[in-house]
This record gives C-alpha cells, sequence and structure tokens, in this order.
C-alpha cells in the first residue's frame, strides 16, 4: 500500500541519530526530500530560503558523519541553517520562523544544543572560535575505518 506521506524519509528523522540510521544509499533520496520540504515551507512562510538550498548536502552529510551535538557545526549565515533546523528536531515548527515565540531565523543556543552560537546576517568574528570544537571524527577516519 502506497503511502500518502510526501516525505517518506524525512519524516522518520527527529534528530541526527536518526539520520545515522539510514544507509549512505537513503542519504541522496533524503536530500531531495529536505530540499522539497525547504521549497513548500519558505513559499508558504516567506523568508530566505536560497542560502539554505544551498546547504541540503552539506548539512545531511556534515550530521552524518560527525556526532552532533557533542562535534559542534558553525554556519557561516542564519539562513544555511534550515535545514539543520529540520533535520535537529524542529521541522514541524520551521513555518513559526519569524512568529511570535516561533522558531528564530537563524541558530539559537536557547533553542536547541546543535546550536553552537548565534548566528544572523553575518556571523560575528569571534564567535567561531569561542564555540569550536574539535570533532571526535573526522571524515578521513571514517573513511579508514569504512575500508
Amino acid at each position: 500500500m502506497p503511502s500518502d506521506d510526501p516525505y517518506p524519509l524525512l519524516s522518520k528523522i527527529d534528530s541526527p541519530d536518526d539520520l545515522r540510521r539510514l544507509p549512505q544509499t537513503q542519504l541522496a533520496p533524503l536530500a531531495a526530500e529536505l530540499r522539497q520540504y525547504l521549497v513548500q515551507a519558505v513559499s508558504q512562510m516567506g523568508g530566505h530560503f536560497a542560502a539554505g538550498l544551498g546547504t541540503v548536502e552539506l548539512t545531511v552529510a556534515l550530521h552524518y558523519v560527525y556526532d552532533t551535538p557533542h562535534d559542534r557545526l558553525v554556519w557561516d549565515v542564519g539562513h544555511q541553517a534550515y535545514p539543520h533546523k529540520v533535520l535537529t528536531g524542529r521541522r514541524n515548527r520551521l513555518q513559526t520562523i519569524k512568529l511570535k515565540d516561533g522558531l528564530a531565523p537563524f541558530p539559537s543556543r536557547r533553542e536547541s544544543e546543535y546550536d553552537t552560537f548565534a548566528s544572523a546576517t553575518r556571523a560575528p568574528r569571534s564567535a567561531p572560535r569561542s564555540a569550536w570544537r574539535s570533532p571526535r571524527r573526522t571524515p578521513a577516519s571514517l573513511a579508514a575505518s569504512s575500508r
């Protein structure tokens, strides 16, 4: 019986742990669903989504490879983090961005343990230095362990 859910993979992701349980072959289809979800959500609420669309595959890959929130992700501008918000348990609230008591349009430490620091239109130059932690796993170490 076919599902009526337009986002069958994305609807299973409430945290990066859920994402990491997917086989690598499902990452590209997940990214396609995430991209479509962002287009649909932002077209209804308005806002900036070009930066987020440009980081869909990157966001999926970073959360898949790194042990977030222990390994910290830093976004150059807040609007790049829309896919990050979706994959870190805020998918159902994305349409509340910019509404009273809604999600912030940028990463917010008050919103999620996955947000390293707040970045708005442009990140403060000192914020990445103060928030940065070295990752425990690196792409090179993951590649070596999968051989």
